[in-house]
């Protein structure tokens, strides 16, 4: 939460630290309950990624079957130096075997996570990723790895583990008027910088950050954010390949299709044609520079 500092007069006198700190307490024993919960598969899940050397790509899956297959295909052919592997957070039984199905066609690896006890959006993000991380990533111990969300599809070759090099973090930033952290759909991070300190991925609305927020003390608060490359988010327009109709889409990276706000709603449906007709052009052999020109402005190939 925020520095006790820089609550002002007014939320003093509503009590709103007391409030921030008791809803932070509260989350802090909730999390670490679902933490130590085991996962069906668990131990044979470790064992068949043992001694993996590649970067990790940690993709939450929620619910979206299709979308997470869009994402897993093009992986194969954009990214080179990162091995998905899909925790599924879903609810629904049906939609977990339909996405353990997914992943199987893919040879892509697949756990259930435990079942999530909350329904608040950001906190069961949260909870999926702070169990993915301490249970998964610090028995790995990988050199790199990154939360990526199950709607991002990478349509043009990326890596997000190549600026690691340089730094210890790398992704896109969500800049507060307190604080600020990388967003927990796009966040890479160097293995050895982090594995001493005492990461949470859980959301802090007292400092205006969104999921990973909790991340500040540990890790973002200790960097020069203005001295980091960080990835940049765009608005181009693509045509509907059938249709010619013009849509606006988020570009993450110059290189990641943001779907966007598809795990716990029905904007999906909305969304679902433009995607489809963009997934079957794509496998058709067209380029995303075809179907997006205003990337290929002063791009080289």
């Amino acid at each position: 939460m925020r520095d006790l500092a820089q609550f002002t007069v007014g939320e003093w006198l509503r009590l709103q630290p007391c409030q921030d700190a008791l809803k932070q307490w509260r989350n802090d024993i909730w999390q670490r309950h679902y933490q130590s919960l085991r996962a069906e598969g668990q131990a044979s899940f470790l064992d068949g990624l043992a001694g993996q050397a590649q970067g990790l790509g940690l993709v939450v899956a929620f619910e979206q079957p299709w979308a997470l297959n869009w994402q897993l295909k093009m992986a194969r052919v954009h990214l080179s130096d990162m091995r998905l592997l899909v925790f599924d957070n879903s609810r629904r039984p049906e939609m977990r075997r339909q996405i353990a199905d997914v992943c199987r066609a893919n040879e892509v690896p697949y756990l259930g996570l435990p079942a999530n006890p909350t329904r608040h959006v950001n906190r069961s993000h949260g909870f999926a990723m702070n169990w993915i991380y301490h249970n998964v990533v610090r028995e790995l111990r990988p050199a790199h790895f990154a939360f990526i969300d199950h709607d991002m599809i990478p349509v043009l070759d990326s890596s997000c583990f190549r600026p690691l090099a340089a730094q210890p973090v790398y992704g896109l930033p969500n800049v507060s008027e307190w604080a600020w952290q990388l967003w927990a759909g796009y966040c890479a991070f160097d293995g050895a910088f982090v594995e001493n300190r005492a990461l949470n991925f859980l959301y802090d609305f007292s400092n205006g950050l969104d999921t990973g927020g909790r991340n500040w003390r540990p890790v973002y608060r200790t960097l020069p954010r203005e001295q980091l490359k960080m990835a940049d988010r765009a608005f181009p327009e693509v045509a509907d390949p059938l249709s010619g109709a013009l849509a606006k889409v988020e570009m993450i990276d110059n290189s990641w299709f943001h779907i966007g706000n598809i795990s716990y709603n029905n904007v999906f449906q909305q969304k679902a044609e433009l995607c489809q007709n963009l997934a079957s052009a794509l496998d058709e052999g067209a380029t995303w520079l075809e179907l997006c020109p205003a990337m290929a402005v002063g791009r080289s190939e």
